[in-house]
């Protein structure tokens, strides 16, 4: 069973999503270009990167594979930009 979301756990959504985008931006791509290379259709995939939908874990591993960058990674330069 899966607990209630907490506050630092929707804070941690925010920065991954921000980090997701920061890296779409950083690679010299847009999210169009993303949703070719990972084969799903644009819209859904801009309505998760704007926070409209919660972002799937296997896609957010399939947008860090296209994006070339590991979960990992992607999770660590999230967590930094997180207020402390």
């Amino acid at each position: 069973m899966m607990g209630r979301m907490t506050d630092a756990d929707d804070l941690l959504a925010t920065a991954i999503l921000a980090q997701l985008n920061a890296e779409i931006a950083a690679a010299g791509t847009n999210i169009k270009s993303l949703a070719a290379a990972i084969g799903r259709p644009y819209d859904s995939t801009r309505n998760y990167l704007i926070g409209e939908r919660k972002l799937p874990l296997g896609l957010f591993l399939e947008m860090c594979s296209g994006l070339g960058i590991t979960p990992d990674e992607l999770i660590r330069r999230a967590r930094d930009r997180m207020p402390r």
